[in-house]
C-alpha cells in the first residue's frame, strides 16, 4: 500500500508542541545549533506539569489559514487542559485528534478533551486499541510465549520469575462512543493510512520488517487465562512531507520498532530522506546493546533532528547525544518544521 504526499508542505509552516510528556525543565536551554527549529520553553514552562503520559499538537499556518490537529491526549486529563492552556492551544479548534495506541498513557485526558472539542471535530483511531493489555516484565528479560503464560501465570508470580506485570486499563468503547455522541465528534476508525492534509499522513496499521524490534512484555488478553502476544496492530504513527527536506516521523510509543516505523514511512509514502524523528522510542527495556543498533540506524539515515523522550529511556537519550541532530523535548518544546 501507498499513499501519496509527494506535494509536501512548505517548509517553516509546521509548528508541533509537546502539550504533556513525562519531564517540565525552566532550565533546559534551547540549542543555537537548531537555528530556530527546536525550541525549549525555559521560564515559560514555570507552571506546566509532567505526566507518564503524552500528547502534541501539530499548528499548521498557510496561506493565511491555520489548522491545528492533536495527537493523543497524555494520561491525565486536568494536565493535557491546563498544559494546553499555558501554551496557549485552544483546544476547541482542533480539527482532528489522532490516537496511536490502546495504552491509557496516551488516551487518559480524553474524557476531559472530547467535551472541549468543537462540533465536527475528527477522532481518528484503530479500531483495535480497544484490546486488553496486560505487561508481563520477567526478571531475565527473556519474553515468555503466550501460550505458556496463561496456564503458568500463577504459577511463575508464585516463584518470583516477574519484575513486574501489570493489566492496562482498558479503553471502554462504549464510553469513548457515548462521548462522542455527545459532543458531536466524528469519529473514524481505520487501520489505513489516512491523508490528514496535504503532505501529512497517518501511518495506517505499521509492517513490521523486524518483528524481533516489537517490544517484548506485552500481550493482548483474551481471558483470565489466555493470552497472545501484543504485535501493536493498534498503533499509529505520524508522517510529514516537508519539502526539499524529507520525511518527518512522528511516533507515540513506537512499540513497533521505530526502525520499522521510519522504514514503513519509507514505504508507505515512497520519501527516503528523513528530515526528522519526534516522539516515544519505547528503549527503556532495551539491552545496551540493541540500542547500539538504533543509534548505528540513526547515524545512517542521519536526519537533522532526533527528538527522543517520554518513553525513550536515559540510555538511547546517552548514546545518541554525541549526534549533531540529538535533542530532549519537555513540555512545552517547540519543533518548528
Amino acid at each position: 500500500m501507498s499513499i501519496d504526499i509527494s506535494e509536501g508542505i512548505e517548509s517553516g509552516k509546521v509548528t508541533i508542541k509537546v502539550l504533556t510528556t513525562n519531564t517540565t525543565s525552566i532550565t533546559l536551554l534551547t540549542e543555537d545549533k537548531f537555528k530556530g527549529k527546536v525550541i525549549h520553553p525555559q521560564t515559560a514552562a514555570n507552571r506546566l506539569v509532567g505526566e507518564h503520559g503524552l500528547s502534541l499538537s501539530f499548528h499548521i499556518e498557510e496561506n493565511g489559514v491555520s489548522h491545528l490537529f492533536l495527537m493523543d491526549t497524555g494520561g491525565l486529563g486536568q494536565n493535557i487542559v491546563e498544559n494546553s492552556e499555558q501554551l496557549r492551544v485552544n483546544l476547541n479548534e482542533a480539527e482532528k485528534l489522532i490516537l496511536t495506541h490502546g495504552h491509557t498513557d496516551h488516551w487518559g485526558g480524553l474524557t476531559a478533551v472530547l467535551p472541549l472539542l468543537k462540533e465536527g471535530t475528527e477522532f481518528i483511531l484503530n479500531p483495535k486499541v480497544y484490546q486488553q493489555n496486560y505487561i508481563v516484565v520477567t526478571k531475565s528479560g527473556e519474553e515468555i510465549p503466550a501460550e505458556e503464560l496463561g496456564s503458568n501465570f500463577k504459577r511463575l508470580d508464585k516463584a518470583g520469575k516477574f519484575r513486574w506485570t501489570l493489566k492496562v486499563p482498558l479503553l471502554n468503547k462504549k464510553l469513548v462512543t457515548n462521548y462522542v455522541e455527545q459532543n458531536k465528534i466524528n469519529i473514524i476508525e481505520t487501520n489505513e493510512p489516512m491523508k490528514l492534509y496535504e503532505g501529512i499522513t497517518t501511518s495506517g496499521e505499521i509492517e513490521l520488517f523486524n518483528e524481533d524490534e516489537v517490544t517484548k512484555g506485552f500481550y493482548i488478553q483474551k481471558s483470565r487465562n489466555e493470552f497472545e502476544k501484543n504485535w501493536f496492530r493498534d498503533e499509529t504513527s505520524i508522517y510529514i512531507n516537508v519539502k526539499d527536506k524529507g520525511l518527518v516521523v512522528i511516533t507515540g510509543c513506537g512499540h513497533c520498532g521505530i526502525i520499522n516505523t521510519i522504514e514503513h514511512g519509507k514505504k508507505l509514502t515512497g520519501i527516503d530522506k528523513i528530515y526528522a524523528v519526534i516522539g516515544g522510542f519505547h528503549e527503556e527495556w532495551n539491552s545496551r546493546e540493541r540500542i547500539k543498533e538504533k543509534v548505528k540506524y540513526f547515524e545512517e539515515i542521519n536526519p537533522e533532528i532526533i527528538a527522543g523522550f517520554h518513553c525513550t529511556g536515559f540510555e538511547f537519550n546517552k548514546l545518541m547525544s554525541h549526534h549533531p541532530a540529538h535533542t530532549l523535548a519537555v513540555s512545552g518544546t517547540e519543533f518548528h518544521l
